[in-house]
């Protein structure tokens, strides 16, 4: 057998080794442990299709076994975003996208039923060859999922390109999230070359195998980077959440001078309130470390178990406290207006906090309000 026919078993083995890596490794990617299983599942369906292309390959096409990892195809771009989305610690409605996904899955599995009367890749291929209406289906559908897995990982670079971070970053981790970008940008350029390919390229039982050995080594390649960076990039970075920190540094500043975290929590609150630092739209935790000249996870540390909330969470209480006032004035502002005069740098940057913070948006505020008088 050549060495290219053994890269889709490298690549099973890779993934494995990635799976163990990303669960039981104990720092990064912070205290939530769903990020953690977000991240394992898009390694698995990796795992998972390039074992099912060993398989595929070994046997000439003649597995049974055949297609299976397709069926979960699908998932890989709203399990990226959904990803991205947690990394950055924004608020997703999971309600309202987990009833999509399930929805979605449930349709392509109806619409794969079909493909069941074919015992193997080979019979399936030969078939092909005769343009039959379902054929036309598939390559539609194959078409669709190809875009919205697209769509939906170029989302999620946005999304991480533009989410607000916590604390300036030093060479070191300013170096690791463009790294991170740009591996994002590697895989959408991956996959639209994959899908211009499989458009272009004809139907053969050799022309799958070439394609299976040499996507699954690619992807490989990606996935390694994109959890070797990942697990190394601290997720504090964007919560400013001293839970978050590494369990080896917390336990170093468990042990520090910082006895009585409620002492200088009282400070930090004096110094956002007084000096209104709330009305800058990026501040950050180092602005504040600086001017009471105390340690960054010590102002993290502090507003964390004295308040039970994130460095953005408590700045923007104070922010939609403020704009609360300007709600209720006889003649307010526009929402925009208020939002941007409070500190947010963005409608719907404030819109998802207000909510967060009251349970109800600023215009069903101002109404309850307006009915209580």
């Amino acid at each position: 057998m050549k060495l290219l026919d053994l890269m889709p078993l490298l690549a099973t083995l890779i993934g494995t080794v990635l799976l163990v890596f990303v669960l039981f490794r104990k720092s990064g990617l912070g205290k939530n442990k769903l990020i953690r299983y977000v991240l394992a599942s898009l390694i698995f369906i990796h795992t998972f299709t390039a074992f099912d292309h060993y398989l595929t390959i070994s046997t000439d096409g003649t597995s049974g076994f055949y297609g299976m990892s397709y069926l979960f195809v699908h998932l890989i771009g709203f399990l990226f975003y959904y990803f991205v989305v947690l990394f950055t610690k924004t608020n997703p409605d999971v309600k309202k996208w987990l009833w999509i996904v399930v929805g979605y899955t449930l349709i392509r599995w109806m619409f794969f039923y079909p493909l069941f009367e074919y015992e193997n890749l080979s019979d399936f291929l030969s078939s092909g060859g005769e343009e039959t209406e379902y054929n036309d289906w598939f390559e539609l559908e194959y078409l669709i999922t190809s875009v919205i897995n697209i769509v939906l990982i170029f989302a999620a670079y946005f999304r991480l390109k533009k989410a607000p971070l916590a604390l300036n970053l030093d060479d070191r981790q300013s170096f690791s999230l463009k790294w991170v970008k740009l591996i994002f940008v590697t895989f959408v350029v991956l996959q639209m070359g994959v899908l211009a390919k499989d458009l272009i390229a004809s139907y053969t039982v050799e022309n799958y195998q070439a394609y299976m050995k040499i996507e699954t080594l690619m992807i490989s390649i990606f996935f390694f980077a994109f959890a070797y960076s990942i697990m190394h990039f601290p997720v504090f970075a964007f919560s400013g959440d001293f839970d978050d920190l590494p369990q080896e540094t917390k336990q170093k500043y468990a042990k520090s001078s910082l006895t009585d975290s409620s002492v200088l929590f009282q400070e930090i609150h004096d110094l956002v309130a007084q000096e209104k630092l709330y009305l800058d739209f990026d501040l950050k935790l180092n602005t504040v470390a600086e001017k009471l000249d105390k340690s960054i996870h010590h102002i993290s540390q502090a507003i964390n178990q004295s308040s039970g909330k994130n460095f953005p969470d408590f700045i923007n209480g104070f922010r939609i406290e403020a704009a609360k006032k300007k709600l209720l004035e006889p003649k307010p502002d526009t929402i925009y207006a208020i939002s941007l005069d409070v500190g947010f740098n963005s409608k719907a940057a404030f819109y998802t906090a207000f909510k967060k913070a009251t349970s109800q948006t600023p215009t069903t505020f101002k109404q309850a309000h307006k009915n209580n008088v």
